[in-house]
């Protein structure tokens, strides 16, 4: 242990490093959530969900949320959820802000008698004072809270490496706890986890390694029998990973690195449409085939969504806190687009530094051969690649970037300590040019993927039902993109988003209704609210080859919902829907602007909610 650790240490300058951090911590995440009050949407909202029903002693009877989440934060949410007075979203919000503020000071008292203060300082500010995770800080997510036990875990890795002991249960605990918040970091988190739990080397003991083996096998197996408890499912995953997959490699998921793969299901296997059992199933091996059939596009994907998400991935962030007309109120709408604008670049700045540092820090890990850096970025690299190989967005990378500024810390302690400034001075010059190449690198992989991700014409086949099971509509489209898919809605656009005149997208269906059933209507939506650009993109319906409607989409201002009656009688009639492009402008993205949602409905039931 090097001298200066030897010497006790100050306690007030102990005392007012704490306060500080603490302060840095919490006070930003705090101010930021007070001023923008993110609401919990879409999986967010999920989340909150289900800790409430654990928090009403149901955890275990909502099957439904056991089938894409883990148990860990709604666990420890439903137990905040107790005792707070205040609105369920607005402690889901607090408390989720309250503990990324407690992260500066797990590096800093984890390496307390191990590292100098100035390291567990530089460690602690840097994740205080954080600011892409900052402005993420008030959202719900399973990636903000997991960050607790990636940071614990690595800090304590690295304090077993440097001062030579093993702490096997605290590491099992720890690693639980990863994986019970998000399930890759099964994977992610093994080398930290050996790491703290054995120690170096030369200090291996078989009962270090079997109390790691025991603990962490036992709170797995617990995670797995809860699981069972709830689904009848023994296992450590969901249920949904086989899907998600698939929506990363379905033909045009490049725009956003997803997309909703139940319209590829209705083009590759339509039997098994809205059968979410046979669906799961089959998620893995479509997933395959289509990796297969274009392996060295998805290679290049996959490395332009690495290199993406590790520079703007906080940027992808603020659709979830800020950018979403749902997660805050209309009055705070017009100043946080204004707070969005102002901060993306920065963001994408921030990132772009702690990428040249810690591209640097594994030059000088590799050539310290200093076994804590390089566990690190192991750790680092599992994650990231998982995310870049399975399904990538930029919440993802938040552990990610936490244990880089870990790498980082360690990596100016290490040169600092050894006198090695030629090796910080080279590091850092390899680090730099490498960004800057991944920077370059980046948009034009990322180009060339989009340019390549074109959707070849596809057949679908999928019926539509009307919501009460009045009627169905059995269809085909031969032309255009199915872009969205339920059991009671579709979405069709051309395949192009900048459509040439006359292309077209055109689904046919057969109308089956029993006799004596409520009259039925055809409703298409019309989703161009601006008006006043007529002759750029027209809908037509025909009934049994008459024309049943012709509308001009962006003629009039407004949007809405247009019928076509189709009458009650048990025979089937024919309905062809078309959006055709007439004189679309040119890079105005009119395939995109002119969707259609599509939908059956009862007269009657029309007539009601009028």
């Amino acid at each position: 242990m090097p001298a200066d650790l030897k010497r006790p240490g100050d306690a007030r300058r102990e005392a007012l490093a704490l306060v500080l951090l603490l302060t840095a911590g919490l006070l930003p995440r705090l101010a930021f959530v007070s001023a923008f009050p993110t609401v919990p949407v879409s999986d967010f909202h999920g989340l909150l969900e289900f800790a409430l029903a654990f928090r009403d002693g149901a955890g275990l009877r909502r099957a439904g949320s056991w089938d894409f989440f883990n148990p860990g934060l709604p666990m420890v949410l439903s137990a905040i959820l107790r005792i707070s007075p205040l609105p369920p979203a607005d402690t889901a919000r607090l408390a989720t802000a309250a503990a990324c503020g407690l992260l500066p000071l797990l590096p800093f008292a984890i390496w307390r008698g191990a590292l100098p203060l100035w390291v567990r300082l530089l460690a602690g500010g840097a994740l205080a004072l954080w600011p892409g995770q900052v402005v993420f800080s008030g959202v719900l997510a399973q990636d903000n809270w997991v960050l607790l036990p990636t940071v614990a875990l690595g800090s304590l890795m690295v304090r077993a490496l440097v001062l030579e002991r093993s702490y096997p249960v605290a590491s099992a605990l720890l690693f639980g706890l990863g994986v019970a918040m998000r399930q890759e970091m099964l994977v992610a988190l093994a080398p930290l986890a050996l790491g703290a739990g054995l120690g170096p080397r030369r200090v291996w003991r078989w009962r270090s390694a079997a109390a790691l083996a025991a603990v962490s096998l036992a709170l797995l197996l617990g995670l797995a029998a809860l699981r069972h408890a709830a689904t009848g499912r023994f296992a450590l995953t969901s249920e949904h990973g086989g899907l998600a997959l698939l929506g990363a490699y379905v033909p045009g998921a490049t725009a956003d690195y997803w997309a909703d793969p139940t319209p590829h299901i209705a083009s590759a296997e339509p039997a098994i449409l809205y059968d979410r059992a046979k669906m799961r199933e089959a998620g893995f091996r479509l997933a395959l085939q289509e990796a297969l059939r274009r392996p060295g596009f998805h290679l290049q994907r996959i490395a332009a969504a690495l290199i993406k998400f590790s520079i703007e991935g906080e940027g992808a962030n603020f659709y979830w806190s800020l950018g979403s007309p749902e997660v805050l109120p209309a009055s705070l709408r017009a100043s946080a687009d204004a707070f969005v604008r102002r901060a993306a670049a920065p963001l994408r700045w921030e990132l772009g530094c702690i990428l040249a540092l810690s591209l640097a820090s594994v030059v000088a890990g590799l050539w310290l051969r200093s076994a804590p850096i390089l566990l690190l970025v192991l750790a680092i690299a599992l994650k990231a690649g998982l995310h870049a190989v399975v399904v990538a967005q930029g919440r993802y990378f938040l552990a990610v970037t936490a244990l880089e500024i870990l790498a980082i810390t360690v990596a100016a302690w290490e040169v600092t300590r050894q006198r090695k400034a030629k090796t910080a001075a080279t590091a850092l010059a390899l680090g730099v040019a490498g960004a800057l190449l991944l920077a370059w690198l980046g948009p034009r992989l990322e180009g060339s993927v989009r340019t390549r991700d074109l959707e070849e014409q596809r057949t679908y086949r999928f019926p539509l039902q009307e919501a009460s099971g009045a009627g169905t509509l059995r269809c085909r489209m031969n032309h255009g993109h199915l872009a969205a898919l339920s059991p009671v809605a579709a979405e069709i656009e051309t395949r192009a988003v900048d459509p040439a005149p006359g292309d077209r997208a055109e689904m046919v269906c057969e109308i089956a209704a029993p006799a004596g059933a409520a009259p039925l209507l055809l409703q298409i939506q019309d989703p161009y609210e601006t008006g006043g650009l007529p002759g750029r993109m027209l809908l037509m319906v025909t009934v049994d080859g008459a024309q049943a409607l012709r509308h001009d989409l962006a003629a009039e201002p407004g949007s809405g919902w247009l019928d076509v009656p189709l009458g009650t009688t048990g025979t089937y009639r024919t309905v062809r829907i078309a959006v055709v492009a007439v004189h679309p402008d040119p890079g105005a993205a009119w395939g995109r602007a002119a969707r259609i949602p599509i939908r059956l409905a009862r007269q009657e039931t029309r007539q009601e909610n009028e």
